[in-house]
């Protein structure tokens, strides 16, 4: 839940949350439900219990986020669903700088509260961030969200995003891959000043990279 108090917040609460489902996916000992199930409870109010028969799930991790500035409050808990008895839960209030630190800490509590042993590969996927640079995951964040509106006039926003992303990291694939979505899309459309070579340029850029 973004408790931001601002609507154009949004974003930074479900990337965080897309993360977060993206980091418990990796260890194989756990089923977790897509990000498109998860994110289709947004807004709804529903018992633990129920919640879990319906997305056939033991365990549910809710919580919020709270932005300002640089500083970000985020809380979460986690709720075994038959029985809605809380096995942990934790409040984080930091600067932006720590935001990957954060989301380590809730994928490791949640690892640990379920007793749960990590392969020396899945601790390494979980604490493997796709750059190390706060403002660069920021502006991905919203050019990732602004990439599944489908819209043809965003498309050029986010190419600038992505060039300043791949200014402030030069090594971060996942921005040279959505920099080459944007480029190629806005190439196939003919928008003048694209480039398909450019569009090429990004994508080969991300997989040497990744």
């Amino acid at each position: 839940v973004n408790l931001s108090g601002d609507p154009e917040q949004e974003y930074f609460s479900d990337g965080v949350t897309e993360d977060i489902i993206t980091d418990l996916g990796r260890v194989a000992a756990l089923y977790v439900v897509s990000r498109n199930a998860a994110f289709a409870l947004k807004g709804r109010t529903v018992a633990a219990a129920q919640l879990g028969h319906e997305q056939n799930v033991s365990y549910i991790l809710e919580g919020s986020v709270r932005r300002s500035g640089a500083r970000v409050r985020i809380t979460a808990q986690l709720v075994e669903a038959a029985t809605d008895t809380q096995l942990w839960a934790d409040r984080f209030d930091r600067t932006l700088e720590d935001i990957f630190a954060i989301q380590d800490e809730i994928s490791h509590a949640i690892v640990d509260a379920l007793k749960i042993r990590l392969a020396p590969a899945e601790k390494k996927a979980i604490e493997q961030r796709v750059t190390s640079n706060a403002e660069a995951y920021e502006l991905y964040l919203l050019a990732r969200r602004f990439s599944r509106t489908g819209s043809e006039r965003i498309q050029p926003l986010i190419v600038r995003l992505c060039n300043r992303m791949v200014e402030l990291d030069p090594d971060f694939a996942l921005a040279w891959a959505q920099l080459s979505f944007a480029e190629g899309d806005l190439s196939q459309r003919g928008v003048p000043g694209s480039s398909w070579e450019r569009a090429l340029a990004a994508a080969d850029r991300a997989l040497a990279l990744d």
